[in-house]
């Protein structure tokens, strides 16, 4: 029972942090000038959106360069809302689960290569996650191209449009330099899981390394890549954010680009945090009952 007050607790906490932060950004839409009256407005606009989010509205039209106000149609976000959130949510989840899933396989792959092997593939990771998200999108796109122009055909659309979305490419794009981030991470535990003395036990009794892998020391990583996996995830918010403008992806970021209100802005952030929220809090669950580890997160 304390345990998920503590999770409500640290959600709304989370909730408050982004309705200030919001409301701060949003002082600013129209220029650098500190009004800590807009500021209260905002921050109960906000607020009272949240409470009654089916009167939440948007303006379509043009903007004002004297006022800065829109003149246009308003009309409520839903349900054309859901449509850019599911599409960013559905991008973001697939990409953090690939990341994790392909990061532990390629650890227990090269925990069975000899050790110098090992070595040369921990440096090729390291430098393939220094390269930039930009560079990275632009060779895949180039070998998607150019596959196309050889063989006449279309592995999958490299940019989407309002009706044709693109979801493999862009997925396989944001999961990569993640997916070499959590296999350093992994590789790094395994490598000191592998000079504790359970190990050895293990082998001494004939177990082989996918048993001894998969049965004891992913077992006992799994707090620490639980807790190293946050820092991927910051990772892939901030990343989303560039892959949407080059992909041409109809996500949340466009949405919010489209319709900088602060209750549309402040909405749109914590429904896409609440489901990465709920799935952290059901996992953290699971790892402190299979482990007895209490983790903080």
């Amino acid at each position: 029972m304390r345990g998920v007050i503590e999770t409500i607790t640290r959600f709304f906490f989370v909730v408050f942090g982004l309705i200030v932060i919001t409301a701060v950004a949003s002082v600013f839409l129209e220029g650098f000038k500190l009004d800590f009256g807009q500021f209260v407005d905002n921050f109960a606009l906000i607020v009272k959106s949240l409470f009654f989010p089916e009167n939440l509205t948007v303006t379509t039209g043009e903007r004002l360069l004297i006022t800065g106000e829109v003149q246009g149609t308003e009309y409520s976000i839903f349900p054309s809302f859901w449509n850019y959130y599911n599409y960013s949510l559905i991008i973001f989840i697939t990409a953090l689960l690939i990341s994790v899933l392909i990061g532990i396989l390629l650890t227990y792959i090269t925990v069975l290569l000899p050790e110098r092997i090992r070595n040369v593939i921990t440096k090729m990771a390291s430098l393939f996650e220094s390269l930039p998200d930009l560079f990275i999108i632009m060779v895949i796109q180039f070998v998607v191209i150019f596959y196309y122009k050889q063989t006449n055909i279309l592995l999958f659309p490299v940019a989407g449009t309002g009706t044709n979305r693109a979801y493999v490419l862009p997925i396989i794009a944001l999961a990569l330099i993640p997916t070499f981030m959590i296999f350093k991470v992994i590789l790094y535990l395994t490598n000191d899981e592998m000079e504790k003395q359970y190990v050895t036990l293990a082998k001494s009794k004939g177990f082989n390394r996918t048993i001894i892998f998969f049965r004891h020391i992913l077992r006992n990583m799994i707090p620490s890549i639980f807790t190293h996996s946050k820092s991927v995830v910051l990772y892939l918010l901030s990343s989303l954010v560039i892959f949407e403008l080059i992909f041409n992806i109809y996500g949340i970021i466009t949405y919010i680009k489209n319709y900088p209100e602060p209750n549309v802005i402040a909405f749109s952030l914590i429904m896409f945090y609440l489901p990465i929220f709920v799935l952290y809090a059901i996992i953290t669950a699971i790892i402190e009952k299979t482990t007895g580890q209490r983790l903080e997160w």
